[in-house]
């Protein structure tokens, strides 16, 4: 047969896994949401990015480092008028950062 090849094998599964029935409805609904209510995109982002799918991992980084989110502010969705703490505010640009190194890894 074929030469054995895990890094092919691994990026063909990973194309299949992202073009699955799941991960696509949930990326439209996630931009469904982008505008109108960018907290509930950033979670269904955050949950597609945390199962390693790319694009997502962008848009939730970009959605932290802009501040569109404030899903990790506790309180927050409460009380407008109170702007996150520093401490929130680096946490947020923190996770930011890991999310576009790990897209950033998978080219």
């Amino acid at each position: 047969g074929t030469v054995r090849d895990c890094d092919i094998a691994v990026n063909l599964l990973k194309k299949v896994c992202e073009r699955g029935e799941w991960v696509s409805s949930k990326l439209v609904d996630a931009y469904e949401y982008d505008e109108r209510r960018p907290d509930k995109a950033a979670l269904l982002f955050l949950k597609l990015a945390e199962a390693g799918h790319e694009v997502a991992q962008i848009n939730v980084a970009h959605l932290f480092d802009s501040r569109q989110s404030v899903l990790l502010y506790p309180g927050s969705s409460d009380d407008a008028d109170q702007s996150p703490s520093a401490e929130m505010q680096h946490h947020s640009r923190t996770l930011a950062q890991r999310f576009y190194e790990l897209s950033a890894e998978q080219g």
